[in-house]
């Protein structure tokens, strides 16, 4: 693998370093990560992408990593030796799902593959996507991605595709290359099982039928012994995530980033009648769960040199200057690349296909 980055001290473009990477007969396909602090035109990108024969996919991402550092104004670019297909969804439902999906790429899917998938953040539907191709590929491939945009939230184009640069939509790639994957968080329950009565999409309005922010801030101060602060709601919760109860006892880590009208919004959905727990997690208990992550993935791999992670943004803002020993549990090796996202798609053929928050994932190539 080919692996190059520019950023806003250097004198490279993007253009120009896409297109050494086109240039470069050792290279089939790309994958780029850009960072949202990363200067570069996206008109200009777009026409470049249209122009050029090999597939590359990729998304901005709020930092991106380059052999085991964090970057707010970089971006990475992988040239693969192997060739890669994709499709790009644009509409939620399952029956146009699956048509693209099996019509646009290679149907010889078997237990050395893996899915790719990169999704704007801010589309609403992602869970229609991952019961898709989970319902028809089941666990069978690996499936590897994350959630693309800003820490602004706000609707921008996000996706790099050969049709340009692109919102609200997601694209699907496979390679026929395996990817042991790892997946873990580090986070830990505080409360009891806690029902999700009322909700919708992304918003908890209430649990077990009474309003949400009332029983999340009595679990809240009654933990952390401090007075709950709306004005500074982002460092008030940061140490207390939602855990969706799935099967085996797991936990899907969902991340909360603002309320309103006494709702609660996490990043991304979560269905009425789910059971949760509010979570907890320190400097500690994370770094433990890279390390369980990496773990994880170096089990089945004998060769740790291509190295890929999708780690959690919020993660990152939590753990500030200590977020370099997290990427060291992650990376001993220092030679991975990836982003710091806004969600983490991962599944390792154990669990079911999902979009976590708050949760680090390494990616080794075979």
């Amino acid at each position: 693998m080919i692996k190059s980055i520019v950023n806003n001290q250097t004198g490279q473009s993007l253009e120009d370093a896409l297109k050494a990477m086109v240039d470069n007969e050792n290279v089939q396909s790309i994958i780029l990560y850009i960072s949202e602090n990363f200067r570069f035109d996206p008109d200009i990108l777009s026409q470049q992408l249209k122009s050029i024969d090999k597939t590359v996919i990729g998304g901005v991402f709020p930092e991106v990593i380059m052999n085991g550092k964090r970057s707010g104004d970089s971006a990475v670019l992988l040239g693969l030796p192997f060739s890669m297909s994709y499709t790009t969804i644009n509409e939620f439902d399952e029956g146009k799902i699956i048509e693209k999906v099996t019509e646009e790429l290679n149907e010889d899917i078997d237990e050395n593959s893996t899915f790719l998938i990169f999704i704007d953040a801010l589309v609403r539907d992602k869970a229609i996507l991952f019961d898709c191709l989970y319902n028809y590929y089941g666990s069978i491939p690996n499936y590897l991605g994350g959630g693309t945009g800003t820490l602004k939230f706000e609707p921008l184009p996000c996706i790099v595709t050969n049709e340009g640069m692109i919102q609200g939509a997601g694209i699907v790639a496979t390679i026929a290359q395996k990817i042991n994957i790892g997946v873990a968080h580090g986070w830990s329950p505080i409360s009891s099982q806690l029902k999700v009565t009322e909700v919708s999409n992304n918003e908890i309005i209430s649990l077990d039928w009474k309003p949400v922010m009332e029983v999340y801030q009595a679990i809240v101060e009654k933990h952390s012994k401090k007075e709950f602060d709306y004005d500074d709601f982002f460092n008030c919760v940061k140490s207390y995530p939602i855990g969706i109860q799935k099967l085996n006892d797991n936990l899907t880590v969902r991340d909360p980033f603002k309320t309103e009208n006494g709702r609660l919004f996490l990043l991304d959905d979560i269905e009425e009648g789910a059971y949760v727990q509010v979570l907890y997690g320190n400097l500690e208990t994370l770094i433990d769960g890279a390390t369980e992550a990496r773990k994880k993935a170096e089990k089945e791999s004998t060769n740790h040199n291509n190295t890929i992670i999708i780690d959690c943004i919020s993660r990152g803002l939590f753990m500030e200057e200590k977020f370099a020993e997290e990427l060291k549990q992650l990376d001993p090796m220092s030679n991975s690349f990836g982003a710091l996202t806004l969600g983490e798609i991962a599944n390792n053929g154990d669990e079911y296909l999902d979009i976590y928050n708050k949760t680090a994932v390494v990616g080794i190539f075979e």
